[in-house]
């Protein structure tokens, strides 16, 4: 028995050790410095906030009403002094777990500006990074993904274009995984889609300008008065918009926008549960 148990003991010690996914060591740049001046509050004071707006010194939200294409359009804009404060939130604070209320997800994690997620769990491969800490990183061959790195740059690739093995050599604050992506290389829109969701439908797409400066859209659909965008309109639309990159999240009935606890959008059928959101939060 006892020579068993040592025999166990040198095996264990002797096979290679699968890496741990586990919180990434990163550094977080300074960001301020390449927003317009005023962008931010000065350290210590109040955050201001109006019923479309949010300013701190550390954040600034800004929300817009639009139309476009007959659909109610919300276009957020977004600052951050570093990518901190741009997070994402599971349902019952936990990766593939049962969905939950959205108002229940943005109050548990304080968030001022939420936006439906990518529903990760619903495909069984493909990277999943979240707040620094990586979840998975298989490939998936037949989704689009996105990454955005503490440096506060975001990248989007399409179909079989992303090689996870060697992405995660480098830290990954957030990745997601939906898509499509809804800009080319150089910022400008695609006039095609493969995408088997590429009718009009209710919309949620992350914008990039620049390190640290985002958009979360929002379109609305499928009734009360709003088509919802094609894909190709939604391009166009991101485009027009003057980001570099831009990437498709779950939409339908999923798309929700909430800002200080309450929906700016009006979703689907009032919406329904989900496993995640990307939020903003100090």
């Amino acid at each position: 028995m006892k020579k068993t148990t040592v025999l166990l003991l040198l095996f264990c010690l002797l096979i290679p050790r699968l890496p741990a996914m586990a919180q990434q060591e990163m550094t977080f740049e300074d960001l301020r410095p390449l927003a317009p001046a005023g962008t931010f509050l000065e350290e210590g004071q109040e955050p201001q906030v109006t019923e479309m707006s949010y300013k701190s010194p550390n954040i600034s939200i800004t929300i817009e009403k639009r139309r476009e294409y007959d659909s109610d359009v919300y276009v957020a804009d977004i600052y951050l002094a570093d990518m901190r404060y741009f997070k994402r939130a599971f349902s019952h604070d936990k990766w593939k777990s049962n969905a939950e209320n959205p108002g229940v997800l943005v109050s548990r994690n304080n968030a001022l500006l939420a936006m439906t997620g990518d529903y990760s769990s619903l495909f069984d491969k493909g990277l999943v990074v979240a707040n620094g800490e990586v979840l998975r990183k298989t490939a998936n061959q037949i989704r689009h993904n996105c990454l955005i790195y503490p440096d506060g740059r975001m990248e989007t690739f399409g179909k079989g274009e992303l090689n996870v093995k060697e992405a995660v050599q480098q830290p990954i604050w957030q990745s997601f995984l939906f898509g499509p992506e809804l800009l080319d290389e150089g910022g400008a829109p695609f006039e095609k889609f493969d995408s088997k969701i590429g009718a009009a439908n209710p919309r949620s797409v992350i914008g990039y300008y620049a390190p640290g400066h985002y958009c979360f859209v929002l379109a609305d659909g499928r009734g009360n008065g709003n088509k919802g965008l094609k894909m190709t309109q939604l391009s166009a639309f991101m485009s027009s918009l003057g980001c570099q990159a831009a990437y498709n999240l779950d939409g339908g009935q999923s798309a929700i926008l909430i800002f200080m606890g309450q929906v700016v959008n009006s979703p689907y059928h009032g919406g329904r549960a989900l496993n995640d959101m990307v939020y903003i939060g100090e």
